[in-house]
């Protein structure tokens, strides 16, 4: 990391004393050190985060203003718990909520709305994107064919294409690579320079272009943009953006930094002549795919300031020796326990991955059962789709649980689209429970069915009506889905209720107007013209077959008897509306679709374990839903995506599934993946259970680098117990 050589700042006397913890010397010199820049980058459990909070509470203890002080981070969920330790320190509450905890892009967003007036919709998926990139793309193969030497270009055309691209220019935008090239530069020249084919710069450009808009303000904005957006304004000469101006500038997750967000950091720190603070761990780089670069970090980062002071964090304490030692021989860097006990870590063997919910289910239940509380437990998962039957197992054993970084598996789309052809099959709309519940399962068939239904008309209280009558519920599958979509259909799927009533309403006008004014002609015209609208079939070939593979499903489950398995139907119903395939169609990700397929296997599973017909199935479904919902009124262990763990801690942490395909998971980056395996096991303060397969040649290469067995024998030795670690 670049810096000025300075003479080491002097630290003072801390006048903030917090409750609950006695910092250690190196916390008490970050809180203290009068540098205007300070960094701080140190290993997962050195409490980064509340030494943070230590540094803020002892400004705001000598006289800062709460409200001149920004906490800036790359994810809400850094945010939340920084903002939280604050409080938990004992800074008074009220002083703590006037301290603005929030992400870099929130904080971007907020700016950008402050300057431009509007705030323009914001495109939260790959999928949103996606239509923006194909029209996009298909107008540069038409401006190409026009050349009278046209280009050989490279195109995205299908999603994993389009994926691609969309990674590549999050990335080029985090590096802030602008679209407009310099002058006498050609695209050749520029596409060469960031090592990236002609076709894929031509499309950022184009595409960069058609997002900006008109002048007024951009068309939409995705993840990151606003950021982006901000650090090129501000860098320009023609634009001045009135930043905020804050005393204290504190960065959390300084690891993740990208030239884009520097360059926000930099301006904001130079409008308030800002003093800094920034506490990171190289090794817990998750969001590569954004742009997030450690090269960045160690080489530019803070070159040219002054009075630049880097302090280290060393020691853990938040787990044990063993844990530290494994740690270190995971990522191969010297980690030191401060703690004064010790950390139990323990593999847990499967032979079957099906069986790992019951496991996992039962050292819950005897966590509970020695005293440990459910909040203080979470298991985290590497996918979504690992929770299915860890959340089945849960609920038979009468556990609750929350969810965080995904969605309990009856609430995702793929589950849902299914629940709703069951539903229609068996004609029994009370098996999906509550109104929220089948407006969910509406928007879930729309997407499945491929219908080009506009925000307006998803929102609309005619969806919400069908909902919540069981008879419109079935009018929705017959009157939508399996009616071929007109032009008029078309038209009216642009549109909310109220504003397709009121255009009608003003056709109406005007017709009448019309034969007023004595033009029965022209009136009569408009109506036909209007009835061939109505008449006129305008649908996809997508759609279509999507019909057509719901017509033959529902016939098929129709026909079946009444006590053949759900598991045997629920798999020809997959097959027949060939979900699979259409997951790789509707998702721009590919590991989203794999990720959905897995998702419908394990469902399946679900209802072969239970061995029920379809309608017994369909109803143990809507039990379990309620039972769950009573069930989360208590306490409850946390099921979490390793991504939204980060930052956290906990007392017993479960990670499940840790086989070679699934952690590290195929076709991911390696380097990547060992940094998000990192991140999950370092989030553990007293337990840790590893379940791997009893296989060796399966169990998880990160697992073995870990070094288990050597690191409890070592751990045993420095701690003076012989029974740590098991």
């Amino acid at each position: 990391m670049a810096k000025t050589p300075t003479a080491k700042a002097a630290s003072s006397a801390p006048q903030f004393i917090p409750v609950g913890i006695v910092p250690t010397d190196e916390q008490i010199a970050i809180q203290t050190c009068r540098a205007r820049h300070l960094v701080a980058m140190a290993n997962a459990g050195a409490a980064k985060t509340t030494t943070l909070a230590l540094r803020i509470a002892e400004s705001v203890t000598r006289g800062v203003w709460p409200e001149s002080i920004v906490a800036l981070t790359f994810s809400v969920e850094a945010a939340r718990v920084l903002q939280a330790r604050l409080i938990e320190i004992g800074l008074d509450e009220k002083a703590a909520r006037r301290v603005r905890c929030v992400t870099f892009d929130a904080f971007a967003q907020q700016v950008l709305r402050d300057f431009e007036g509007i705030q323009p919709p914001f495109l939260a998926t790959s999928e949103a994107i996606a239509p923006h990139v194909r029209s996009t793309v298909a107008k540069l193969q038409h401006e190409n064919a026009q050349r009278r030497s046209p280009r050989e270009l490279w195109l995205p055309e299908h999603n994993e294409q389009i994926f691609e691209f969309l990674t590549i220019a999050r990335q080029i935008k985090a590096r802030m690579v602008k679209p407009e090239l310099e002058d006498g530069e050609t695209i050749e020249e520029r596409a060469e320079l960031l090592g990236i084919p002609e076709g894929v710069f031509l499309l950022y450009r184009h595409l960069e272009r058609e997002r900006a808009g008109d002048g007024i303000g951009p068309r939409w904005r995705a993840e990151f943009d606003a950021t982006y957006d901000l650090a090129c304004l501000l860098q320009s000469e023609d634009v001045r953006i009135p930043l905020p101006a804050y005393r204290i500038a504190i960065v959390d997750e300084l690891q993740d930094m990208n030239p884009a967000s520097y360059a926000v950091l930099e301006h904001l720190l130079a409008r308030g002549n800002a003093f800094f603070t920034g506490a990171g761990d190289f090794d817990q780089v998750i969001h590569r795919w954004a742009g997030a670069d450690v090269n960045f970090i160690r080489t530019q980062f803070g070159q040219g300031w002054r009075n630049v002071e880097s302090l280290p964090l060393t020691r853990t304490y938040r787990h044990g020796p063993i844990m530290a030692l494994a740690t270190a021989a995971l990522k191969n860097k010297e980690v030191v326990s401060g703690r004064d006990h010790e950390t139990y870590l323990r593999l847990v063997p499967y032979a079957d991955p099906r069986t790992v919910g019951e496991q996992v289910a039962a050292d819950v239940r005897d966590w509970k059962e020695r005293g440990g509380q459910l909040d203080a437990c979470a298991v985290l998962l590497r996918a979504p789709y690992q929770s299915i039957h860890i959340e089945n197992a849960l609920l038979e054993a009468g556990i609750g649980w929350r969810v965080e970084g995904l969605e309990s598996y009856l609430l995702r789309s793929e589950i849902l689209m299914l629940r709703g052809v069951v539903a229609f099959a068996l004609e029994d709309y009370e098996s999906i429970p509550g109104v929220d519940k089948r407006l969910k399962v509406l928007h879930a068939l729309l997407l499945w069915q491929q219908f080009e239904w506009g925000a307006k008309r998803l929102e609309d209280s005619a969806l919400k009506t069908a909902a919540a009558q069981p008879e419109l519920f079935d009018a929705f599958l017959k009157g939508l889905l399996l009616k071929p979509q007109t032009r008029a259909d078309k038209k009216a799927g642009k549109l909310s209720g109220d504003e397709e009533e009121e255009a009608d309403f003003r056709f109406l006008e005007k017709i009448n107007a019309l034969r007023k004014n004595g033009r029965n002609e022209e009136a009569n015209t408009l109506l036909n013209l209007r009835k061939a609208d109505a008449e006129t079939v305008d649908e996809s070939s997508a759609q279509r077959n999507a019909r057509l593979r719901l017509e033959r499903t529902l016939a098929m489950l129709r026909a079946a008897p009444a006590d053949e398995p759900a598991h045997a139907l629920l798999e020809r119903a997959v097959e027949t509306l060939q979900l699979r395939r259409v997951a790789r169609d509707i998702f721009i990700e590919p590991s989203r679709a794999v990720m959905v397929t897995r998702s419908i296997d394990g469902f399946i599973d679900a209802s072969r374990r239970r061995n029920m017909s379809l309608r017994d199935f369909a109803h143990w479904l809507r039990k379990a839903e309620v039972r769950e919902s009573r069930l989360r009124a208590s306490s409850t262990v946390l099921l979490c995506t390793v991504e939204a763990a980060k930052g956290q801690e906990f007392q017993s942490v479960m990670l499940p599934y840790l086989e070679e395909g699934a952690f590290p998971m195929a076709g991911c980056d390696r380097a990547e993946e060992s940094n998000r395996f990192y991140v999950a096991v370092t989030r553990v303060r007293d337990e840790l259970s590893l379940y791997v397969p009893e296989a060796p040649d399966r169990v998880s290469a990160f697992v073995k680098a870990m070094q288990v067995d050597k690191a409890i024998a070592r751990g045993r030795l420095q701690s003076g117990n012989p029974a740590a670690g098991r």
